[in-house]
């Protein structure tokens, strides 16, 4: 048996794997528990779709590799029952590798936020197209939801038991199956640090185009886009929907701001960012307004305005279009997703559209059972009409 090995590249994907999927399942559980508000919450996020691609990518290839080439055998004096849970044990493996992340994508697609998926934030990646635009994609996206912890959790089992049988193989039976599989030469260890520094550069490229959206203008001279448009504010009008105690009541912002660079032939290169002025709030209700600005809801005196920003602006089968982007509203910044359709009278172009946010997200209100005891209701609708003109 000391002589049986399994293949370099067999190797290398193993202990590259086996890194990388407990990587994965603990920073799952990480950005699991960080609170809304948390920096680096969505960037979290997003690398973990990144990295649970590049799993189920290295997967297939191990996958393909293990059917071509025959593994060693198993020590002859080991019992049948433990030989039979290695193999189902090994299968089950690989059959969490895929499911696991097949799953994580399905859930990604059917989410109701639609949030686009871009490979290190790069090469983008679409929806599964039977996941979208089912009935109750909030409902769907839950079950995706838990299906994908389960799946995370079972791995998590298969991997404890799976170093427990390796530490047996190696320090009581000293059979030379961990031999078989432990890197033995510098190339194979070369390998395995080749691909986590591949995707460790991937990181890194990540952060780098966040950091250069993040910084890049919005005011769009010439080589950003031929697209420039001029907001009619008095035309404008942004609006919110709320209930309270049952009965529901409208308020408006008087004062926005928005730049805009968009072109239904350019939307790679279009982008839009809002600002609103959140002490402008009024709901026609002197009590109502007078509490908008303290600090239970808007906090104005600290966070005088909210911020939406898109760099991804999408169009819909229908001809209707949205604008997956961030808001951020007091020190919350979270993904948000505006649906809009377009018309045109004359030279005016017209946007309408809304989306609909829960108030806890965002810090609105002390916290949910304070929201109920004062009868307002968790979800608000945000509704927005845009009178613009392009500009030479």
């Amino acid at each position: 048996m000391k002589n049986h090995r399994y293949t370099s590249v067999a190797i290398v994907l193993h202990w590259a794997l086996a890194i990388l999927i407990l990587g994965q399942i603990a920073g799952g559980l990480y950005m699991h528990n960080l609170p809304n508000d948390s920096s680096i919450k969505f960037d979290l996020f997003q690398l973990h779709k990144s990295f649970g691609f590049s799993i189920l990518f290295l997967t297939v290839i191990r996958l393909g590799w293990r059917l071509g080439h025959k593994p060693p055998p198993l020590p002859f004096e080991m019992p049948a029952w433990q030989k039979t849970g290695a193999r189902m044990t090994h299968w089950g493996f690989y059959a969490l590798m895929v499911l696991t992340p097949l799953v994580g994508w399905a859930m990604v697609s059917v989410s109701p936020l639609d949030i686009p998926t871009k490979l290190f934030g790069l090469v983008p990646i679409p929806h599964l197209p039977f996941f979208t635009n089912v009935a109750d994609a909030g409902a769907s996206e839950d079950l995706f939801k838990e299906a994908h912890e389960l799946l995370a959790k079972s791995t998590l089992v298969l991997f404890v038991l799976h170093v427990a049988a390796a530490l047996k193989h190696n320090f009581i039976d000293k059979d030379g199956v961990f031999k078989s599989m432990a890197p033995s030469v510098v190339a194979q260890w070369a390998g395995v640090f080749a691909i986590l520094g591949f995707l460790s550069i991937g990181t890194m490229l990540y952060f780098a185009v966040q950091s250069s959206a993040t910084q890049s203008t919005l005011t769009h001279d010439s080589s950003d886009g031929p697209s420039n448009w001029s907001v009619d504010y008095d035309a404008s009008q942004l609006v919110f929907v709320g209930m309270e105690k049952d009965r529901k009541f409208e308020g408006r912002f008087s004062d926005f701001r928005a730049q805009v660079n968009f072109d239904t032939g350019n939307l790679d290169g279009s982008a839009v960012e809002v600002i609103v002025g959140t002490g402008s709030a009024t709901t026609g209700d002197t009590l109502r307004d007078s509490t908008i600005p303290e600090k239970e809801w808007f906090d104005v005196a600290q966070y005088p305005s909210a911020v939406f920003s898109s760099r991804n602006i999408l169009e819909n089968d229908d001809g209707s279009y949205r604008a997956v982007g961030t808001l951020q509203i007091k020190e919350f910044i979270l993904p948000v997703t505006l649906a809009f359709s377009m018309s045109q009278n004359g030279d005016v172009v017209i946007a309408k559209g809304s989306t609909n946010l829960t108030r806890t997200d965002f810090g609105l209100g002390l916290n949910e059972e304070w929201l109920s005891a004062e009868g307002v209701a968790l979800s608000v609708e945000v509704k927005f009409e845009i009178h613009a003109t392009q500009l030479p």
